[in-house]
């Protein structure tokens, strides 16, 4: 899996088709951005799959924060590009 995770952070193309699709899974109202309540979601969904409990509205709030680099409010496709692309490489090393 690394050797994949290696090739899709090697070639733009690849990753940005990669970061688009899971960018449009957790944008679900289809916006072009990931607000609170879709970040919350999303976080709730991994939690449960992994048997933990649920997120605190506080640990969203801070990923909330650190995502939204220009303070907007929501998290666009770029400022969810640079995330994704954080955990391709720690997931491949």
């Amino acid at each position: 899996m690394s050797q994949q995770l290696v090739e899709i952070l090697s070639d733009e193309i690849k990753f940005t088709r990669a970061a688009k699709a899971a960018f449009q899974s957790v944008d679900t109202d289809g916006s072009g951005e990931i607000d609170l309540n879709e970040l919350k979601a999303v976080m709730d969904s991994m939690a449960a799959e992994m048997g933990f409990p649920a997120p605190k509205k506080e640990d969203v709030l801070d990923l909330m924060k650190d995502l939204d680099t220009d303070r907007s409010g929501k998290i666009d496709f770029n400022e969810f590009k640079s995330f994704f692309r954080d955990i391709l490489k720690s997931m491949s090393s």
